[in-house]
């Protein structure tokens, strides 16, 4: 089930973001292309970093199915987990991702991005629970939304003093980011299969899957947001306190 809510939903993360490029290339208005490029900006080393990390863990749980085999290349498991595994190195490795996504995209022009891309998934969140909140997502993404908030206004006020305070925070800020962005997915997808059932959608197998692995993700991985929001507010004392040589 977790490879099926990181799945499909990065899929539809992916989406979004070309619809972003899309927009950025081809809309008469200025300023959504603006908003497109920002945001397609923001959210590029997500879809990188957080997405392959996914597909690589995704990966690793299918070839624990074959546990009790011992490790056998006979069903080509393995070779989508090594397949897998690259994609986590191909531009720079995830860790540059991370701090790309803390040291650069967040920062720039002011945070106008992260604000932008926080307005959209908190009117989504508004407008869905007006809708009836589908499989109770939003009810479970406005949290982690406000500890993504909360996260980056820590690493704006301690990580332009102290870069170790960002840079320790970077991957778990990225983790972050991937989880709502994910969570968005999720709650859009349900409306749209809640909606598509309420009118009779012949498909029915495949919308009330959707609704449940919506209402899977809401209830066991959006609920993380808080280790990760700690975990980037503990800054990088113990990270940096013990000297190279105790290594």
């Amino acid at each position: 089930m977790e490879s099926k809510a990181w799945n499909e939903a990065g899929r539809a993360l992916v989406l979004w973001g070309a619809l972003q490029v899309d927009l950025m290339r081809s809309s008469p208005d200025e300023a959504e292309r603006r908003n497109a490029d920002d945001l397609l900006g923001l959210i590029t080393p997500v879809i990188k970093g957080y997405l392959t990390d996914k597909g690589f863990q995704a990966a690793v749980y299918a070839q624990q199915v074959l546990g009790g085999h011992g490790y056998i290349r006979e069903h080509g498991i393995e070779q989508f987990v090594r397949d897998a595994r690259i994609t986590q190195i191909y531009e720079g490795t995830n860790g540059i991702q991370a701090m790309d996504l803390v040291g650069r995209k967040l920062p720039k022009d002011g945070g106008r991005a992260v604000r932008a891309f926080f307005e959209l998934v908190r009117r989504d969140i508004a407008a869905a629970k007006s809708a009836g909140d589908a499989s109770a997502v939003a009810a479970s993404l406005e949290p982690a939304l406000e500890d993504l908030e909360a996260a980056t206004m820590w690493l704006a006020r301690n990580g332009t003093g102290d870069p170790d305070n960002a840079g320790a925070g970077a991957y778990a800020y990225m983790d972050l980011m991937g989880l709502v962005a994910l969570g968005w997915m999720w709650m859009k997808m349900a409306e749209a299969s809640q909606r598509a059932l309420n009118e009779g959608a012949e498909d029915r197998l495949f919308h009330e899957a959707k609704l449940v692995t919506a209402k899977f993700y809401a209830q066991r991985e959006l609920v993380m947001s808080t280790a990760l929001r700690k975990k980037i507010e503990a800054g990088a004392e113990t990270l940096m306190k013990i000297p190279a040589e105790a290594f």
